[in-house]
C-alpha cells in the first residue's frame, strides 16, 4: 500500500487575543526547540488534537481557553498519487478539506464515544486504509484513532518509560499488545483470529459428534445383532412380507366393498320404508279432500289429477316390489363378502404364524421384525456420520485459509529476530550494556527494561527506532511522521545529549518525516547552534518556540504575515 502522511505546515490562531503561530515542516528532521515550558510539547499535542485525538485535552485546557483554531496542511501519498488535505480543529469541531476541496464537518467530537467522533474514526479508517480491530469487555470494535498514531509517537511524560502507553485510553483492551503488533507487522488481524477460532471450535464439535456416533455403533450389541439378522433373513422375510402384504391388500378391498354394499343396503331399506309409508297413506287420501302426505297442500280434484293419483299408486306398488328384490340380493352379497373376509383373516393369521415360526440358524422372523428399529437406527447413524464427515472436511478446507498457531509463531519469531538485530545495533551505538535475558529483547515479550535513568531513556529510544525500522518491512500499513516529544530529560548530561542527537541524526527514517522536541535555553548554556553545526548539519529543519528564552510562548502577537491563510481558514470554518 505504501501510504504516507506528510505535514506541510501548522497554523494556530487565537482571534480572541489576536495571536498566532505558524511553522512549516520539512521532509527531514524537524527539530522543535525552546526553553522548558515554552510550548514545545503543547505544539505536538495540538497537532494530535487537530487530528481528532482528545487524549491530552486536559493538558491543553489553558491554550484552548484562548479560543484558538489549529490548522494542519498536509499531503497523503498513496499508490503513486499525492492528495492534499487540510485539517482544522476548533474546540469540539473538526473540519477536513479533501483534495477535491470538499469540506467535511464533524461537530461534537470531544467525547470519543460520541456519534460524530465515531463517524470521524470511520473516515480516518478509510483515508488511511486502517482496519485494526480490538477486543474489550463489550466485544470487538474498530480501534480508536490513537492507535493510528501510536507506533509513531513517544509522549513526553510516560512515553520514555512505558511502551505503547503514550496514549492513556488503550489499557482496557484485551490482548492489546499482541493484536497491535500483529496488525502493524502484517501477521494477523483479530477478524482472522476470531474466524479461525470459530472454525476450530466447529471442527472439534464435529469430531466429538462423529466419535460419539461411532462409539454407539461400535458398542451397541443390538445394532450388531440387527445387522446379522438383516443379512440372514432379509431375502426370506421379504418374500413372506410381500405375501402378507398382498393378502392384506385383498382384505382391505373386500372390507371396502362390504362397507359400500352395507351402505347401499341401508339406502334400499330406507327407501323401501318411505315407499311403503307413501303406499299406505295413498289409500286413505282422496283428491280434492285430503292433504298431501308430505305437505299441507290439498290434493287437486281435476280428472287428470285423479288419473295421476291412481297412476302413482300403481308405480308405488311396482317400486316396492323392485326394492324388495334389491334388498334380497344385496343381503346375499353381504353374507358372501362376510364369509370371504373371515376366510382372508384366517389366512393372514396363518401367514403371520408361519412368518413368526420361520427361522434360520436359530434366528426367527419375529427377531427380524423386532430388529428393524435398530436397523433403521443403524442406517441413521451411518447417514449422520457421513454428513458430519462432509461438514468436517469442509471446515478443514476453510481452516487452511488461515495461518496456524505454528505459522503465526514462526512469523512472530522472524519479525522478532529482525527487531532484535536492529535493537542490539542501536543499543550498541547508544552505549547500552548487552542484554542476555530474552524478555528484554524479544519483541512480543518486552514490557520493561532492566535500566534506570538515562540508560532507560536510551533503551526506549533504541526500541522505538528499531520498531519504526521494522515497520518499513510491512507494506500494507500507513506511515506517519515519527514524533519524539522531549528527547532530553532534565538529568541527561551533555555527553549523553550529544550521543542521543547523533544517534537520531544517523538513524531517523528516510521514508517519513521525523519531528522531535528538545529543550534549549538561550539564556542558559544554549547548544542549538552547536547541534546544528556539528550534528544536524543540513539534515535538520529548526523550529524555535519563544525565541529560545520565553516560557508559555507558543503564540505570539499577530504580525499579519499569515493574514490570507487565517482568512481562508475562517472561510472554511464558516462554510455551511
Amino acid at each position: 500500500m505504501n501510504l504516507k502522511l506528510h505535514i506541510d505546515s501548522v497554523l494556530i490562531h487565537s482571534e480572541e487575543n489576536d495571536k498566532f503561530f505558524f511553522a512549516e515542516f520539512k521532509d527531514k528532521l524537524n527539530v522543535i526547540y525552546g526553553k522548558n515550558t515554552a510550548g514545545k510539547s503543547t505544539l505536538i499535542q495540538l497537532i494530535l488534537f487537530a487530528f481528532g485525538i482528545n487524549d491530552n485535552k486536559i493538558k491543553l485546557a489553558e491554550i484552548l481557553s484562548e479560543n484558538i483554531f489549529i490548522r494542519i496542511d498536509c499531503s497523503i501519498k498513496r499508490d503513486g498519487e499525492t492528495e492534499q488535505y487540510v485539517f482544522i480543529r476548533q474546540d469540539e469541531t473538526l473540519l477536513i478539506r479533501d483534495t477535491n476541496n470538499k469540506v467535511i464537518r464533524f461537530n461534537g467530537i470531544s467525547a470519543d464515544q460520541s456519534a460524530e467522533h465515531i463517524k470521524l474514526k470511520k473516515y480516518f479508517n478509510e483515508i488511511f486504509r486502517f482496519n485494526l480491530q480490538l477486543e474489550s469487555n463489550s466485544g470487538i470494535s474498530e480501534a480508536p484513532i490513537e492507535t493510528i498514531f501510536l507506533p509513531y509517537y513517544v509522549s513526553q511524560e510516560v512515553g520514555w518509560v512505558y511502551l505503547r502507553k503514550s496514549f492513556s485510553n488503550l489499557t482496557y483492551y484485551k490482548n492489546f499488545k499482541e493484536d497491535f503488533l500483529d496488525y502493524y507487522l502484517g501477521i494477523e488481524n483479530i477478524f482472522d483470529r476470531e474466524e479461525k477460532r470459530r472454525i476450530e471450535k466447529e471442527i472439534n464439535r464435529l469430531k466429538q459428534q462423529i466419535r460419539f456416533y461411532k462409539d454407539v455403533e461400535k458398542d451397541n450389541q443390538d445394532l450388531k445383532l440387527a445387522n446379522v439378522i438383516e443379512e440372514t433373513l432379509e431375502g426370506k422375510a421379504n418374500v413372506l412380507i410381500a405375501d402378507i402384504s398382498d393378502r392384506k391388500n385383498k382384505l382391505l378391498e373386500l372390507e371396502k366393498l362390504y362397507v359400500d354394499n352395507s351402505n347401499r343396503l341401508t339406502f334400499y331399506n330406507q327407501r323401501l320404508s318411505v315407499v311403503s309409508k307413501v303406499n299406505r297413506n295413498h289409500k286413505n287420501q282422496e283428491p280434492g279432500k285430503d292433504n298431501c302426505p308430505t305437505c299441507t297442500q290439498v290434493l287437486p280434484s281435476h280428472i287428470e289429477d285423479v288419473y295421476s293419483f291412481f297412476q302413482e299408486e300403481n308405480d308405488t306398488l311396482s317400486l316396492k316390489k323392485e326394492l324388495n328384490e334389491k334388498i334380497k340380493k344385496m343381503q346375499s352379497s353381504l353374507n358372501s363378502l362376510n364369509n370371504k373376509i373371515e376366510e382372508n383373516r384366517l389366512e393372514i393369521n396363518s401367514a403371520y404364524k408361519t412368518f413368526n415360526k420361520y427361522s434360520e440358524n436359530n434366528i426367527t422372523l419375529e427377531n427380524y421384525i423386532e430388529s428393524k428399529a435398530n436397523t433403521q437406527l443403524f442406517e441413521n447413524l451411518t447417514k449422520q456420520i457421513g454428513q458430519l464427515t462432509i461438514n468436517l472436511n469442509h471446515e478443514k478446507e476453510e481452516l487452511k485459509k488461515y495461518k496456524t498457531d505454528d505459522d503465526i509463531n514462526l512469523e512472530r519469531t522472524k519479525k522478532s529476530n529482525i527487531f532484535k538485530s536492529k535493537y542490539f545495533t542501536y543499543n550498541s551505538e547508544l552505549g547500552l550494556p548487552s542484554l542476555k535475558d530474552e524478555r528484554f529483547y524479544k519483541l512480543y515479550e518486552i514490557s520493561s527494561f532492566p535500566f534506570q535513568g538515562v540508560e532507560l531513556h536510551k533503551a526506549v529510544l533504541s526500541y522505538h527506532f528499531a520498531f519504526n525500522n521494522l515497520l518499513t518491512h510491512s507494506n500494507d500499513i500507513h506511515r506517519l511522521p515519527f514524533i519524539l516529544d522531549s528527547v532530553f530529560k532534565e538529568d541527561i548530561d551533555g555527553g549523553n545529549r550529544i550521543k542521543i542527537l547523533k544517534f537520531i541524526t544517523k538513524n531517523f527514517p528516510t521514508d517519513t518525516q521525523t519531528i522531535l522536541s528538545i529543550a534549549d535555553d538561550k539564556n542558559q548554556d544554549t547548544k542549538i547552534e552547536e547541534y546544528k553545526r556539528d550534528i544536524f548539519k543540513d539534515k535538520a529543519h529548526l523550529i524555535c518556540i519563544g525565541n529560545g528564552e520565553k516560557e508559555k510562548a507558543l503564540l505570539k502577537e499577530n504580525d499579519n504575515s499569515k493574514k490570507e491563510l487565517i482568512e481562508e481558514t475562517f472561510e472554511i470554518i464558516e462554510n455551511i
